[in-house]
Formats: structure tokens, sequence, C-alpha cells
């Protein structure tokens, strides 16, 4: 396929080139109407423009844009904490944006970047799809945190060690009958799910009933009080996050039900809130600080030198235990349902 040109946007506009150079840049002479349309159609027709020429034009502001899958998340804020600026000699300007883990909400924040024509571009716990990422990643630099894209520059955790930690722990423990609740198209839930559900296969006559969740809070309360008020509710609870983790808390307290003795709950992320005492949450944790760190440096080295190969980098998770899983299952209590 061609390249697509300015000259063919504006054609398929019905405007002047140099009104959607402007537009494209985000010029304040262009209406915001027009502007939109001009992005539409630039989208469409596959509009890639060339990194090594708007560099050299000068028309590329030291700005970057991060933008957060779900402005709720802790996790984000932590890796957004990493990334920022560790001294005064790099560009402290960052424009931040939430997609409200809903796909287009990510894409209007990414065209506001592009008509910023910020220096480069961090998504973390982006939901677009692959091939949208690969098209960003040559239009402008660009480092995604928590997927591993081909082709792109990708700063993750291991998700697979991290699933597989959990099963090997509530094995350990003497669990039989255990429930996951996945984490939906959020970034790294299907091999967090894969790993656990592989881990667990292989003990007979373990088993797992799997929901599914989003990531949120709210699913993970959901998914808990489906679970609780079956006959054969789990021993012991796998969430995708430490967020669903929390829900499943709140639903077993209205259950009458405490995680560490009347079931065994494992989070993932180790949020800040699982460590008090009140919570004490069994976790996977791993440094977002780290995370936000590396993906800095990824994303100067890549405006740097557009023409490096992309790189991933992978951080290694480890179990923390904490008094959600301190015990095993309590025989006499299985398959009793809820108070």
């Amino acid at each position: 396929m061609d390249h697509v040109t300015l000259d063919d946007i504006a054609a398929r506009a019905g405007v002047s080139r140099a009104t959607v150079s402007m537009a494209l840049r985000g010029s304040p002479k262009i209406s915001v109407k027009r502007t939109d349309e001009i992005h539409r159609i630039a989208r469409q027709m596959g509009y890639s423009p060339n990194v090594n020429a708007s560099r050299l034009a000068g028309t590329t502001s030291s700005a970057f844009g991060v933008l957060l899958a779900d402005l709720h998340n802790p996790i984000m804020s932590d890796i957004v904490d990493g990334f920022a600026p560790a001294n005064e000699d790099e560009p402290p300007e960052m424009y931040l944006a939430s997609g409200f883990n809903d796909v287009e909400r990510e894409r209007t924040s990414l065209d506001t970047f592009l008509a910023h024509r910020v220096a480069g571009i961090v998504l973390i716990g982006s939901r677009l799809a692959v091939a949208q990422i690969q098209h960003l990643a040559k239009t402008v630099p660009t480092v995604v945190v928590g997927r591993n894209i081909p082709g792109v520059d990708s700063v993750l955790v291991d998700d697979k060690s991290g699933g597989d930690l959990a099963a090997e722990h509530l094995l350990k423990l003497g669990h039989r009958r255990l429930a996951h609740l996945d984490g939906g198209t959020g970034a790294g839930a299907q091999l967090r799910k894969e790993a656990f559900l592989q881990r667990v296969a292989s003990v007979k006559p373990a088993a797992v009933r799997v929901l599914l969740g989003n990531y949120t809070q709210s699913s993970g309360y959901a998914g808990a009080k489906e679970l609780f008020a079956s006959r054969d509710r789990p021993t012991a609870i796998f969430a995708a996050n430490d967020s669903m983790a929390l829900g499943v808390l709140g639903a077993a307290r209205e259950c009458h039900l405490m995680a560490g003795v009347d079931f065994a709950l494992c989070g993932f992320d180790d949020i800040d809130i699982a460590c008090y005492g009140y919570i004490s949450l069994t976790t996977i944790s791993y440094s977002r600080q780290e995370m936000g760190h590396v993906a800095r440096r990824l994303l100067r080295d890549r405006i740097g030198d557009v023409n490096l190969p992309a790189r991933t980098v992978e951080l290694q998770p480890s179990l923390i235990v904490r008094g959600t899983s301190c015990s095993a299952p309590m025989a006499a209590s299985a398959d009793e349902s809820p108070h």
C-alpha cells in the first residue's frame, strides 16, 4: 500500500494541503470541528507522519504524553511517579490523560497528544489493539507499559510467573477447590489466568472456577458475591489484581466470611494499602516505580534514535504472603453456604 500523503488527505477532506498540515499540528487557526474531521480522515486512510522528518523540522515539543488506561488504578500512579523526571536537567512537562477503560477515549486522548506534537508517548495499561499501537509507534516515539507489543518498546511484569506463583502458593496450602476472578481485557490479565490454570491443572483433583472481571473493585465484589452464594464455594480465590481482591474482601464481610480463615485470597500488584494490618493481602509484588524509570529510559533512547531495534524489558515478580492466605482450607466449613 502506497504511503498516504497530506495531499491525499486534503483531497479526501476537500481542503488545502496547508489546512491539513495545520490541523494535524493542532493549530488554533483551524476550527475544532475541522481539526477533528481531518484527524478522523487521516486515521481512516492510515496516515503515518514521518518521525524523522518531524524531528528535523523542529515541530515537535519537548513534552511527553502519558496515557493511563484507568485513572483510578493505583498502580498506574506509581508508574507515573517512576516516570517523572528525576532531576531538573530533564524536560519536566507531561500531558496526562486517562482512557477510563474505554478504547475510544484512549484514541481521543492520543489525537490530542499528536495535535500538541509531543516528543513521545507512554501507554500505561492501554486497551488499544496491537495493530493500533504499532501504527502509533510509527507516528511518534512510543513506549508501552504493561504489555508486550511486537516491534514497540515495552516494559512489563512477567505475568505468567506471577500467575504461577499464586497457584503454587494456594496449592501448597492444600487448596483444591479454587476460583479465579480474571481481569478481562486488562493488560497482562490473560497471561495471569493461563499460568494459574495451567499450574492448577497439573495437580489432581484440583479444579478452578473462572469468573470474568475487568480489573475493577466492583467486578471483584460482584464475582465474589456469586462465588460465596454457591454451595460448593471455593476455598481459595486468585484475583487478577489487588483492586479486585479488595472487592472480594468487601463481599466476604457482607457474607460473614473472613479471608485467611474461611477462604484464602491472593491478589496481584501489591498496592500500598495491601500491607496494612486491616487488609493484610497476600499478593504478587513487583516495582511499579522501576517500570516507570525503565519506560522513561526507553522513551528517551527512542527519541534519540528512532531506528533503534525495539526493546522489551520484563520485571520478575515475587510472592508476598500475608494474612489472607495463612492457613489450609477448613474442611468443616468448605461446603457450607455463607450465613
